[in-house]
């Protein structure tokens, strides 16, 4: 049951996501779309390479996109103050 509350938690937390931030379809949208894959595929790796077996999908998908939101997020804060700065 804890389960299926998070699975609704997390796709309500989505949902909301991605009505506020629409997923944009350009070039830099695609690049992370790419480079989440790159780490879910390296993930995968280092954990069968490190134990004999792999983790769970679910947290190695979390961990993936955690790192990329976090990259996203800092680009974007590092984007909004530089034009903040320019901006008289």
């Amino acid at each position: 049951m804890v389960g299926m509350r998070n699975d609704r938690v997390r796709a309500r937390a989505r949902d909301l996501l991605e009505t506020a931030y629409p997923i944009p379809e350009n070039a830099e949208a695609q690049r992370l779309r790419e480079l989440a894959n790159n780490y879910i595929q390296e993930a995968e790796r280092l954990e069968a390479a490190s134990h004999g077996h792999v983790a769970k999908s679910d947290e190695l998908i979390s961990s993936a996109l955690d790192a990329v939101a976090r990259d996203y997020f800092a680009r974007e804060v590092s984007r909004a103050s530089t034009r903040r700065k320019r901006s008289p």
